[in-house]
């Protein structure tokens, strides 16, 4: 659902990448393009998710060995002592070889300061290491904020010219988001009355109205379903017998329960900093 000019731009590069297989394959002279990428956008508008995908095209392509995604992050690189940082690469580069290596908020690794107090320039080392080799059957996707990320690339040359593609994942409208939900509870096998349907509707549409720079898009669609229409419904059918057997009582969503869980996770538009530290000086 959405995230048009990324579907359009992914395709665009694997049919280069495709057309150099192909030429490859045929001892024709060819120059692969570099296959590491920064995805850049807000938390739940599907990055993780195109990251598995191009896991999938890459392997049909034969690019990548495997094809799997392996998802990581500062707090499980950096260690605490002298060597710990550089033997937690070692094993991850090892375990990540013929997958897309996924780095969430991979902004936190570089702050631009004194890297003897920080061992977060010790992953980037070892990045360079790999990105460096032509065929590393790994492609590497670094993922965050947008300014966080641009701000880090933009003070790391050595970083910048490894990942020249660059994908930007936009919020999602409210259109999309009540797709998202109307999907998520198919999948379940839940139905929504028509007057549920209008009252989740019209809360998403608040939602998006009101939004801060960091909304959890179709995450927060999940966590508003799971964790709060759901658990409304299982509130009001509590005092129903088991031995009940007319099923649709347990598929069907009513406008309370759609109220009752907004009432309860309505998003707080408190403002809300990246995790660890920004990126850059601060005047």
């Amino acid at each position: 659902i959405g995230l048009d000019d990324v579907k359009k731009q992914i395709l665009d590069h694997t049919a280069l990448v495709k057309l150099n297989s192909i030429r490859a394959a045929k001892g024709l002279h060819n120059r692969m393009p570099p296959m590491h990428m920064v995805f850049t956008g807000n938390p739940g508008t599907g990055k993780t998710t195109v990251a598995q995908m191009v896991g999938r095209v890459f392997h049909s392509l034969g690019i990548l060995s495997k094809g799997g995604v392996i998802v990581t992050e500062r707090s499980k690189l950096v260690g605490r002592y002298i060597g710990d940082t550089e033997n937690n690469m070692q094993a991850l580069l090892e375990l990540a070889k013929g997958n897309v290596l996924f780095i969430d908020e991979a902004y936190n690794l570089y702050d631009g300061g004194d890297t003897k107090k920080d061992y977060g320039h010790r992953v980037i080392e070892s990045l360079l290491t790999v990105l460096s080799q032509k065929n590393p059957d790994l492609i590497v996707i670094l993922a965050g904020y947008e300014k966080e990320m641009m701000n880090m690339l933009e003070t790391n040359p050595g970083m910048k010219g490894r990942f020249p593609y660059h994908f930007h994942f936009e919020d999602y409208n409210a259109d999309e988001l009540l797709q998202i939900a109307h999907k998520s509870l198919s999948r379940m096998e839940y139905v929504l009355t028509p007057q549920a349907d209008k009252r989740l509707e019209e809360t998403i549409a608040e939602v998006v109205a009101n939004k801060d720079a960091f909304f959890h898009n179709a995450r927060w669609v999940e966590q508003y379903i799971e964790n709060g229409i759901l658990t409304a419904m299982s509130k009001r059918l509590a005092g129903l017998a088991m031995c009940v057997e007319d099923k649709s009582l347990y598929q069907t969503i009513e406008a309370e329960d759609v109220e009752n869980a907004y009432r309860l996770m309505k998003p707080q538009t408190t403002e809300k900093k990246p995790a660890y530290r920004r990126i850059g000086s601060v005047a």
